[in-house]
């Protein structure tokens, strides 16, 4: 009875899964896809055993390593008990919250001036540019 056993590293992009090496080795596959994944552009990636046998013609395919299970079953965790961590602070909310109005009120304030000097300033050019066009006037 003669089988041969290959080993398929896929990896999941944009949510379809792509074959990206066929291995003979099983450790040098897991290894290949544990750095495959490793990769900030993989979504998953997983190694598929195939034995096919040379007498009957048939395979048996099995998935042996699969990124895409722990981040499934993680999620499935999650969904069900929510983690909620006390958040520390170092005031109380309500001190907070007026600090934060106290600092919006300043932005608003320092807005408010700039805007004002602004005007202020643009006033004094035109007004300054009619003095000189008078004084000018008065020359000829």
């Amino acid at each position: 009875m003669s089988k041969e056993t290959t080993y398929e590293v896929l990896s999941l992009k944009g949510g379809e899964w792509q074959t990206d090496t066929i291995y003979s080795d099983r450790e040098e596959a897991i290894e290949a896809a544990r750095s495959l994944y490793a990769d900030p552009h993989i979504e998953g990636a997983k190694v598929i055993s195939e034995i096919y046998n040379n007498k009957t013609g048939g395979s048996k395919e099995s998935t042996i390593f699969n990124t895409t299970t722990k981040i499934k079953a993680k999620k499935a965790d999650q969904e069900e008990k929510p983690s909620i961590s006390p958040i520390k602070r170092s005031t109380s909310p309500k001190k907070s919250a007026n600090n934060t109005r106290k600092k919006d009120l300043i932005v608003a304030v320092k807005a408010s001036v700039w805007l004002l000097l602004i005007l202020i300033g643009g006033l004094g050019i035109l007004y300054g540019f009619d003095e000189i066009n008078n004084f000018f006037n008065k020359l000829n």
